[in-house]
């Protein structure tokens, strides 16, 4: 609140003061309202403050008011809009991402289901935001489908394309797709399926990780 300046017996300076704060905060879209108005270096913004609407006549000040609260009513509205239409766009980008990274998994259709494959890209397309460790990322993936087996043991299977993941080497996908027969999912062993689901989960991961960042804004 501002320090009246005039007689500190009348009655309409409090008022006054009053007013003077609410216009300044609704006409000015970043204020610059000193924190400590008892500050010496605040003294001459709010003399300029005062002596600014001090001109006003009483009937330009009620006009001024009335059109301030109308702005601030508009931004209030369109960033509300804006937020709404940002949380119902949200489930349309993901399923948008989702679809991007089902499109680079189509080259193991013949090895794993397509259920199994659009589970993959759903959780790769989640997990790829999350910001946890790739090797936890792709045991979470792939438990999710394959729920019989033990989270320690995928880990161990997963530690390989984790680290091939980070440094960007390929070589240890090649591997295990080579090594994993090229069958019915139906006909693999547990070990086998395990092995390819991991394998495939890294590719989605590493899909969905290009998607986020090519879908990331510009840096100023």
């Amino acid at each position: 609140m501002t320090q009246p300046s005039h007689n500190p017996n009348s009655a309409s300076e409090p008022a006054m003061a009053a007013e003077h704060d609410l216009l300044a905060t609704i006409l000015h879209a970043e204020p610059a309202y000193p924190w400590q108005p008892l500050a010496p270096e605040a003294e001459g913004y709010l003399t300029g403050l005062e002596t600014e609407f001090d001109a006003l006549a009483d009937d330009d000040l009620n006009t001024a008011i009335a059109a301030g609260w109308q702005t601030l009513a508009a931004q209030i509205t369109t960033q509300m809009n804006g937020a709404q239409v940002a949380a119902q766009s949200t489930p349309g980008l993901a399923l948008a991402a989702a679809t991007s990274v089902l499109d680079q998994l189509r080259q193991f259709q013949g090895r794993l289901p397509g259920e199994l494959l659009q589970s993959l890209a759903t959780s790769a397309t989640t997990l790829a935001r999350s910001g946890q460790p790739l090797i936890d990322q792709l045991v979470q993936c792939v438990g999710d489908i394959l729920p019989g087996w033990n989270i320690d043991d995928l880990a161990v299977l997963a530690r390989p394309l984790a680290y091939s993941l980070r440094d960007g080497r390929g070589e240890i996908l090649e591997l295990n797709l080579r090594a994993i027969p090229a069958t019915e999912w139906a006909s693999l062993s547990d070990l086998e399926q395990a092995r390819l689901t991991l394998t495939i989960a890294s590719v989605a991961l590493k899909a969905a990780e290009i998607d986020e960042r090519a879908s990331d804004p510009p840096l100023c």
